[in-house]
């Protein structure tokens, strides 16, 4: 990571770095599989397959073919929409971490591949949006992680140097657009994508106050 003093923009991926989403994707992925006749899944099963996008997980998680696969994303994110998701799903730290890094007067923003009405119903429903001073969702633009593009976007936004940003996230996806564009990357590892430290090596944080050395 380069050393040219506090970041002015910090950039958080959502899902898996923010919020352990695989508990709420699990319960919408049980409740399918049930009028299919499936067995339920575990957390543990479901978590590294949402790093591989919504085709792959609907494909792996409900043992679909590939025609119907379109048909039962659109079930999935309706279902979704409606389920509450619970303030269990935030990882430990990140509301404190977060706080710190407003007080020193960061920019925070998400970047997420997730379309943005879920992305935002998530942000609310866990009481964390009054932290972000903007997003990029699915949708938003036509190119998303991981190509640079939404990162891009967000240093343009604040009229922010790549220099001066930090991107946190949990997978290779967001290694990729973080680098493709010389932003600095902190890979939180949560456990939804391990092959992300086996192959690119990135700085690895566990909890979410040790990326406050990096950033401050």
């Amino acid at each position: 990571m380069s050393e040219n003093g506090i970041k002015d923009l910090v950039i958080y991926d959502l899902d898996g770095t923010l919020v352990d989403s695989a508990i709420t994707v699990t319960k919408v992925l049980n409740s399918m599989r049930q009028s299919r006749g499936l067995s339920d899944l575990e957390v543990t099963f479901v978590r590294p397959l949402t790093a591989l996008g919504g085709n792959e997980l609907i494909k792996i998680a409900l043992q679909c073919e590939s025609r119907e696969i379109d048909k039962l994303l659109s079930e999935f994110r309706d279902i979704y929409s409606q389920v509450k998701i619970g303030l269990e799903t935030v990882f430990e730290e990140v509301l404190e971490t977060l706080g710190t890094l407003k007080r020193q007067g960061c920019k925070l923003s998400i970047c997420t591949n997730k379309p943005r009405h879920l992305a935002i119903k998530t942000l609310e429903a866990l009481k964390l949006r009054s932290f972000f001073d903007a997003e990029v969702c699915g949708g938003d633009i036509q190119n998303l992680k991981p190509a640079p593009d939404p990162l891009i976007e967000l240093t343009k936004k604040f009229n922010i140097n790549t220099s001066k940003c930090c991107f946190i996230g949990d997978t290779v996806v967001d290694y990729k657009a973080a680098d493709s564009c010389g932003i600095d990357f902190l890979y939180y590892d949560s456990g939804y994508d391990k092959n992300l430290d086996r192959l690119y090596k990135p700085i690895r944080i566990t909890r979410h106050s040790e990326a406050l050395p990096y950033i401050l």
